[in-house]
């Protein structure tokens, strides 16, 4: 009978009495230095965000310098990038922030504010959905 150097019988289920088969792990350090210090010489990916760090960049109009100063000091732009609602919903979720999550009088920004997110952030009909039929009566 024949055996690999592995200690792993040619024929299944025949093992070398005191081998396990399985290799050694410091057998595969030479193999995996080169690749190892190469990976800890590359640079990290960058991920591209908005100038102050905060998440995505806003849609670029008049407005975004105050949801980027308003909105971007206390959570990630992404809560608002990734919503849509209409300008009473986006009024109603800055009322309801002022009132329980301590956010400042807007004052005279509030109306900007509130155009800009219904403008750029608004409601919008699915792109994947088609028109409802109409009858042809």
């Amino acid at each position: 009978m024949r055996f690999s150097p592995s200690g792993v019988s040619r024929r299944p289920g025949v093992r070398v009495k005191g081998q396990s088969g399985a290799l050694c792990p410091f057998t595969l350090t030479p193999f995996l230095f080169p690749f190892l210090v190469a990976a800890m010489l590359l640079p990290l990916p960058v991920i591209a965000e908005s100038p102050a760090g905060s998440g995505p960049a806003l849609a670029a109009g008049p407005g975004a310098d105050l949801v980027q100063a308003n909105c971007g000091a206390c959570h990630s732009l992404a809560l608002v990038t990734q919503n849509r609602m209409s300008r009473e919903r986006w009024l109603s979720t800055i009322r309801w922030m002022q009132a329980k999550q301590g956010l400042w009088e807007l004052g005279d920004a509030e109306s900007e504010i509130v155009d800009y997110l219904a403008r750029y952030y608004g409601v919008t009909e699915p792109r994947w959905r088609r028109k409802p039929l109409t009858s042809q009566e």
